[in-house]
């Protein structure tokens, strides 16, 4: 097992980074009305924000680091339970490591079937 050596400190900076992101990619698309900021969304609207958020920053990651065995899912799973001190919406708190794996699974199924980068050199 690969062991990611971040903080949850860290993760939550950069998960809340991107949920700024995310926030304005969606009142932009008039999603959600412009002049709310993510203290004012509910918990369904956060969690949403949260899970596309997450979802992104996974894809920046290495792809050996999301298709083999590492503490991602715990990482996430703290760093989402950490949200509910940030919005102060303790249903955060019920984030477990299964919805994580969920939230991972597509993503490393995607990433296992790409063509070895071998196949790419005989084209």
């Amino acid at each position: 097992m690969i062991e990611i050596k971040i903080t949850i400190e860290a993760a939550l900076a950069l998960l809340l980074e991107r949920m700024k992101y995310e926030l304005k990619f969606r009142q932009k698309a008039g999603l959600i009305p412009t002049g709310l900021r993510l203290e004012d969304l509910s918990y369904k609207q956060l969690l949403k924000i949260s899970d596309a958020a997450i979802f992104d920053t996974i894809f920046l990651l290495p792809t050996e680091l999301v298709i083999q065995e590492t503490n991602l899912t715990h990482i996430i799973t703290e760093t989402v339970k950490a949200l509910a001190r940030i919005y102060k919406k303790e249903e955060f708190l019920l984030f477990t490591n299964n919805k994580a794996k969920k939230l991972i699974q597509p993503i490393v199924n995607y990433l296992s079937n790409i063509p070895e980068e071998k196949e790419f050199m005989k084209n």
